[in-house]
């Protein structure tokens, strides 16, 4: 893990009730470099010793002098609370890194489509990697497709309308409200029908020349990937990042309940994981805390390096068949195989 970097804050900004997008002022010799979508780790003094928690940068790399990452208050949420409603301009925290592969790379002369989904907080990397397209991607045309409770819950509600503005012709916001407070265009949930439904009325929907990103709840990325191949759109061409657990079936082992070691902060662990049980959960049921976010498999947040054991994973994971050669494992997806296993949190 690398060396934590004090950044000060430099506002908060009130995006709804219950969220507030943090500005980050970085240092000049020692600046994060990050692209759209990816997330941004911050360490913390919790009860028991450091945790860490991974939140996404709604900042664009090229447009934003500072870092800026939006978070929404968690019921229970220990850090979410903290950030939400304690934290003020001039405090410091404590960053590890900008890390993700759920990224976006302006390429201009294509004359793509960029749809994007979300929902809820889910807007937070979306927000960055719509802003890099419009500004960096001439030619680009941009869809977004935003699901939330009602109008008062949107983030940066605001600003997608000034967006839309400036970039009239190039970018059309369509909102879906579940529990809509007044008359609406599109009620419900983004559900596999409403999401054909909402493609089948775009115009001019040119599918071969489409690139799909979605974030936000497991259930509605399920969805939004189950109407998108339904339509034949290939995988390649779907990018997700995920904000809640989803349930997976495993890989087909045998799951006992076994003793683990974990190298964190310097300091090694033994702890047991119960049978069915993540070694994520189990760490943190011991008041261990490691980087965690998605708890999916996707942001790669809770990766590790296997010192020694085997470690199984379900088969929808993060990482690459290099990394796995390498040894690297997903705490948050992964269970142990072996009465051996060492694990580092590098």
């Amino acid at each position: 893990m690398s060396r934590p970097l004090s950044l000060k804050v430099a506002a908060i900004e009130q995006e709804t009730d219950d969220a507030v997008t943090i500005h980050l002022r970085q240092p000049l010799l020692r600046r994060i470099r990050y692209e759209p979508g990816q997330y941004l780790t911050l360490e913390f003094d919790v009860e028991g010793g450091k945790g860490c928690r991974a939140y996404s940068i709604s900042s664009t790399p090229g447009l934003d002098r500072a870092l800026a990452i939006t978070v929404k208050r968690v019921a229970g949420g220990q850090v979410s609370n903290r950030l939400v409603g304690q934290l003020a301009a001039g405090d410091r925290v404590r960053a590890l890194g900008a890390q993700g592969r759920f990224t976006f790379a302006p390429r201009p002369g294509q004359g793509r489509h960029i749809v994007l989904f979300a929902a809820g907080s889910g807007i937070s990397p979306i927000f960055s990697i719509l802003r890099s397209a419009l500004h960096f991607e001439a030619d680009a045309r941009v869809t977004l497709i935003y699901g939330n409770r009602h109008a008062g819950a949107v983030i940066f509600g605001d600003k997608l309308e000034a967006l839309q503005r400036s970039f009239a012709g190039r970018l059309q916001v369509l909102h879906v409200f579940s529990q809509p407070q007044q008359p609406c265009r599109y009620s419900g949930r983004l559900s596999r029908e409403r999401v054909v439904e909402l493609l089948g009325a775009l115009p001019d929907l040119q599918l071969a020349r489409c690139e799909f990103y979605t974030c936000g709840p497991a259930a509605m990325m399920d969805e939004v990937t189950a109407a998108l191949e339904g339509l034949g759109v290939g995988r390649e061409a779907i990018h997700q990042e995920c904000f809640t657990p989803r349930q997976t079936s495993g890989s087909g082992e045998v799951r006992a309940a076994r003793r683990v070691s974990l190298l964190l902060h310097g300091q090694e662990h033994q702890f047991v994981v119960g049978a069915g049980q993540s070694i994520l959960d189990a760490a943190l049921e011991n008041g261990l805390q490691p980087p965690f976010s998605c708890r999916s498999g996707f942001c790669t947040a809770c990766v590790c390096t296997r010192l020694a054991g085997e470690v199984g994973m379900g088969h929808e994971h993060g990482l690459s068949a290099a990394e796995l050669e390498r040894g690297q494992a997903l705490m948050c997806v992964g269970f142990p195989l072996s009465d051996d296993v060492r694990l580092k949190i590098d």
